[in-house]
């Protein structure tokens, strides 16, 4: 722990989720048999297969929604993984940053239905550990907050207005950064940067940590990035991130 991490007890990490991708095909543009299709997530430390069952004139599509659900049930792989898809595709993405785990693999099998056997996924996106953002002097946000709806009725009761709470909104969170071009958690090339993350549209892993004991983690986009150079002062930049899910509280 840093002793400026120690006085003053708040930072912000970043880092990238692996991402897997497996795409179902037919080479007739159906499953032509009714059976099971067995899916394999290995990684460094686990193998979990699960079983999927599919029926004559299923579409890449359908099998490949079927394949999301059966991987959803397993309760090994979802307290590591979110899965999703589109289309064809299915998707793995690590719940939480960290180095890219070569091992991992998002495989399937069948057996006389149609659809072809993924031996190995496609590794899309790279994971990066999480690194702590260097040169920050201050941080904003995230600003949360829950929009009402007034349902305030002729019938009611009593004269006070009534709202329901309806979406909660994450806001941003802005930071202000001395900023070095060089540094690796600033650049524009290397992969981990702010400015990186910002030009090449990365969904980012974000820790934000108070006092080595809280942390609220969120995925979101670097989406401003606006540096500033007076004469006699250092250069800084603003930053801003936007938050793209649900984070969590802790």
């Amino acid at each position: 722990m840093s002793n400026k991490y120690a006085a003053y007890g708040i930072a912000l990490r970043a880092g990238t989720a692996q991402v897997e991708t497996g795409t179902v095909v037919c080479p007739t543009g159906a499953a032509t048999g009714t059976g099971n299709v067995t899916v394999n997530v290995t990684d460094g430390s686990i193998n979990e297969d699960v079983v999927v069952g599919v029926v004559t004139g299923d579409l890449v599509a359908e099998i490949a929604a079927k394949l999301i659900a059966g991987i959803l049930l397993d309760a090994e792989v979802i307290a590591v993984y979110s899965c999703y898809g589109s289309g064809a595709d299915v998707v793995i993405r690590k719940i939480t940053a960290a180095a890219n785990d070569v091992a991992l693999e998002l495989s399937w099998t069948s057996v006389a239905l149609g659809i072809t056997d993924e031996a190995a996924s496609v590794d899309t996106v790279a994971g990066i550990a999480p690194v702590e953002i260097a040169g920050v002097t201050s941080i904003t946000g995230p600003g949360l907050g829950v929009e009402t709806v007034d349902v305030t009725s002729h019938d009611q009761a009593t004269a006070w207005e009534q709202q329901v709470a309806t979406v909660i909104r994450s806001g941003e969170v802005t930071l202000d950064i001395v900023y070095d071009p060089a540094d690796d958690t600033h650049d524009a090339t290397a992969t981990g940067g702010l400015a990186y993350r910002l030009k090449n549209r990365v969904l980012t892993w974000f820790d934000l940590i108070f006092f080595t004991t809280y942390e609220w983690t969120f995925f979101g986009y670097v989406n401003g990035f606006e540096p500033t150079g007076e004469i006699g002062g250092a250069l800084t930049a603003s930053v801003k991130v936007k938050i793209a899910e649900a984070p969590t509280l802790e």
